[in-house]
C-alpha cells in the first residue's frame, strides 16, 4: 500500500459525481457493510451513488438502512456499448473483492462496463491481485470497513449514523466481534470512533449474532447431518445441496458452517461445500492454525490465512470437489 495509491483513489472520488459501488457474490457482512457504509457517507457529501451485488444481503445485514437499494442487475441501468461520457457512473470503486472474477454475475456481464470507466480497488484480503487504477489494500485490517474508515478521514467526510453503522456492522462480522488475528490497537480506535458517530454495537451484536431466520435454522439443520471428518479428526466438513436450500425456504443461509466446522476441539482446518444456483460449488474454509489462503490459492482462490474460499465450475459436483480438496488439505496440515 502507497501513498500515491491513496492519492489516486481519493482524487477519483472527490473528483466523481456518480459512482458505482460493488462487492463480492454472496456477500458477507463486511461486503455489504462497505457498500453501505461508504454509500451513505458519499451521498451525505452530495454524490450521487448505485450499490451492486450480484446477491443479496444475509440475515441482519438486510436490515441494515439502505440495504433495499442494492441492485444485482446493472443491464437496465446503462446501455451498453455507450460512449464512455454517456454512462451513468463517473467511477467504479469495488469493494472486499481480491479480484473482479470475485465479482461474479456483475463483473462477468458487464465486462465492457468496467473496461470502459476507472475502477478503484479497496480491499484487505492478502491474496487481492491489484486490479483498479488505483489499490488501496491493507491486508493487516481487520476488515475493509476498517480500510473505509481511514479513506472517508483523508477525503475529509464524517461517518453519518447510517455509514457509521453500517461500518461497524462490517467490522464487527469480519473480526468475530473483535476475537480473530487481524485485530490489532488500529482495529479498536476505529470501532471506537464509530461507536462515537452513534453506531449501535449492542443492537448490532443482537442482530448478527444471536439472531437468525427460520430458514437459516432449517438450512442448517439439514447440513449438520453431513458432518464429516478426516485425517484423523483434523478435518472437519458439512455439504449443502440445493435441494436442502431450497427447501429451507426464505432466509436459507449457510453462512458460519464452515466456522462451526473449524471450532470443533482437534479439528484444524473446517470447510463447507455448498452447491451453488449457478451450479458451481463453493468451498469455504477457516481455520485457527493453518493457512486457508494457501489451500484455496491452490484451486484458484483466496483470501485470508485464517478464512479463505474458492469454486468448482460445472459439471464439478460436490463430490468431485470433496476428493479434490481432501488431500489438498491434509498436505497441508503437516
Amino acid at each position: 500500500m502507497t501513498e500515491p495509491d491513496w492519492d489516486s483513489a481519493c482524487e477519483l472520488i472527490r473528483g466523481a459525481k456518480r459512482l458505482l459501488l460493488c462487492s463480492h457474490r454472496k456477500p458477507d457482512g463486511d461486503a455489504i457493510g462497505s457498500l453501505l457504509g461508504l454509500c451513505h457517507a458519499l451521498e451525505s457529501a452530495g454524490k450521487h451513488v448505485t450499490m451492486a451485488c450480484a446477491d443479496p444481503p444475509g440475515s441482519g445485514m438486510d436490515r441494515l438502512e439502505g440495504a433495499d437499494r442494492i441492485v444485482n442487475d446493472l443491464s437496465t441501468l446503462y446501455t451498453r456499448g455507450a460512449p464512455t461520457e454517456s454512462l451513468p457512473w463517473d467511477v467504479i470503486v469495488v469493494m472486499d473483492a481480491s479480484g473482479l472474477d470475485r465479482l461474479g454475475g456483475l463483473y462477468e456481464s458487464n465486462k465492457d462496463l468496467f473496461a470502459s470507466l476507472p475502477v478503484i480497488d479497496i480491499d484487505h484480503h492478502v491474496t487481492n491481485d491489484r486490479f483498479g487504477v488505483a489499490n488501496v489494500v491493507i491486508a493487516t485490517a481487520a476488515s475493509t470497513t476498517e480500510v473505509l474508515k481511514e479513506l472517508l478521514e483523508r477525503l475529509e467526510i464524517k461517518p453519518t449514523l447510517p455509514s457509521a453503522t453500517a461500518l461497524m456492522a462490517g467490522l464487527m462480522t469480519d473480526s468475530l466481534s473483535f476475537q480473530t488475528e487481524s485485530t490489532t490497537p488500529n482495529t479498536l480506535r476505529t470501532a471506537a470512533d464509530l461507536v462515537e458517530a452513534g453506531a449501535p454495537v449492542a443492537d448490532l451484536a443482537y442482530k448478527l449474532f444471536r439472531q437468525r431466520p427460520l430458514g437459516s435454522a432449517l438450512l442448517w439443520s439439514k447440513a449438520l447431518g453431513t458432518l464429516q471428518f478426516a485425517a484423523g479428526g483434523r478435518v472437519a466438513w458439512l455439504e449443502v445441496t440445493r435441494a436442502m436450500v431450497e427447501g429451507a425456504g426464505l432466509g436459507a443461509d449457510g453462512g458460519g458452517l464452515s466456522g462451526f466446522a473449524g471450532s470443533i476441539q482437534g479439528v484444524d482446518v473446517g470447510f463447507q461445500l455448498e452447491e451453488g444456483k449457478d451450479g458451481k460449488i463453493y468451498a469455504g474454509f477457516r481455520s485457527a492454525s493453518v493457512d486457508v489462503a494457501a489451500i484455496a490459492g491452490e484451486f484458484g482462490g483466496g483470501g485470508h490465512k485464517r478464512a479463505a474460499g474458492c469454486h468448482f465450475a460445472p459439471p464439478a459436483t460436490i463430490a468431485d470437489a470433496r476428493a479434490a480438496l481432501l488431500p489438498v488439505i491434509e498436505r497441508h496440515l503437516g
